[in-house]
């Protein structure tokens, strides 16, 4: 049977706690007010655990650099068991890994959010890959490869539905994620921190996420953090006063340690376990279309992305008269429409990025915004 560690000091069980609360207001609508409050009590959570590195960006980078051969390592050790004939270690049935995939779905379906904010940047070489970052979660605007669709597919293809009956604490990381989205602004180092943490996070782990497409669920694995340790290089010499820049992207990688359930562990090597799915059947499950998917939708599964690259990206001869706009239906002529009449480059990144909010990014407008805005930033 799968346990989870105790989560938060203000966990609370039930549907009504602070987390699951924030989270679910966060998922309508941006709410800076109440997501800055919630930081700041997290923050205050995360300033009381054991600093994960020392000694500035030297020993950032050491600690990177040793975390990534020991995951390496530790990955190596464990494909070379499965391979003697070892058992699954997390997951002995297909119920345990759908029961740990429904702990896990709140902050899966907030996959990359708390990046949101680097997008009004997207001029300036520092954040320029932060910028492609947050565009590779969204997969530049294609569903099967935008990181939340996908949890979304693989939530309703195993019937896990019951995720938002899970206890407060089982929120926390989703809130914090939704949170950052809302105030990545005031929060910029956090949000570096927080990008730090994620690899270490219990869906990111990749014998979990092995074991998941084994038994034919298939999620996405963890996007590099190397952009974060190139971001800061870049910024040294602008940081170089603010003593305080390095501490505060110490409390972001604490935030991505908080509310935290344990990685599974099935009950014993002797324990039945379920077959693994083909490696057919598991391809099946990544490239099977998302639901909700437009009829007539392209390839890419953007109705009329192929079009608006055909015809170019931005029109300026969008007709002034103002009847113009009643005429249209849709939500992706509306934004076509927008993007016309743009006057400018800039003016027009900054309307797409209003659609690729961590609320609808995976869907159909936000994906159609992605795809636009992707191709608008690879023209520098």
């Amino acid at each position: 049977m799968l346990t989870t560690s105790p989560l938060s000091r203000n966990s609370q069980p039930g549907a009504g706690g602070p987390s699951r609360q924030l989270y679910m207001l966060l998922r309508e609508a941006p709410n800076r007010a109440e997501a800055v409050a919630y930081l700041q009590r997290r923050l205050a959570e995360a300033a009381a655990l054991p600093p994960a590195w020392s000694g500035g960006l030297a020993g950032l980078e050491d600690w990177h650099e040793l975390r990534a051969r020991s995951r390496a390592e530790e990955f190596r050790l464990y494909l070379a068991s499965r391979a003697e004939g070892a058992p699954r270690r997390h997951f002995a049935t297909l119920a345990q890994a759908r029961r740990f995939l429904c702990v896990q779905a709140p902050a899966l379906l907030a996959e990359g959010a708390w990046l949101h904010s680097v997008l009004d940047h997207w001029r300036q070489p520092t954040y320029m890959p932060l910028v492609k970052l947050y565009l590779d979660y969204l997969g530049k605007g294609v569903p099967a490869a935008n990181h939340v669709a996908q949890v979304q597919h693989a939530l309703s293809a195993q019937a896990c539905s019951n995720w938002q009956e899970l206890e407060d604490g089982s929120y926390v990381q989703a809130a914090i994620r939704l949170a950052l989205a809302c105030a990545g602004e005031r929060y910029f180092p956090e949000l570096l921190g927080y990008q730090l943490a994620v690899p270490d996070q219990p869906a990111a782990q990749p014998s979990v996420l092995h074991e998941w497409g084994e038994l034919g669920i298939v999620l996405a694995p963890p996007l590099p953090d190397g952009v974060v340790l190139t971001a800061l290089r870049t910024m040294l010499g602008s940081v170089s006063d603010r003593p305080d820049f390095l501490q505060r992207l110490e409390l972001g990688h604490a935030l991505g340690r908080l509310g935290l359930q344990t990685v599974p562990v099935t009950p014993g090597v002797d324990a039945a376990q379920d077959e693994a799915v083909d490696n057919g059947k598991v391809m099946a499950v990544v490239v099977a279309p998302v639901q909700g998917s437009a009829p007539g939708a392209s390839a890419s599964g953007v109705p009329g992305a192929g079009e608006v690259a055909a015809r170019g990206i931005l029109r300026h001869d969008f007709p002034p008269d103002e009847h113009a706009w009643e005429i249209i239906t849709s939500d992706l002529g509306l934004l076509e429409a927008q993007i016309a009449a743009c006057a400018s480059k800039a003016q027009a990144m900054t309307m797409l990025a209003r659609h690729m909010g961590p609320a609808v990014h995976h869907q159909p407008l936000g994906l159609m915004a992605a795809r636009v805005y992707s191709q608008l930033f690879a023209l520098g």
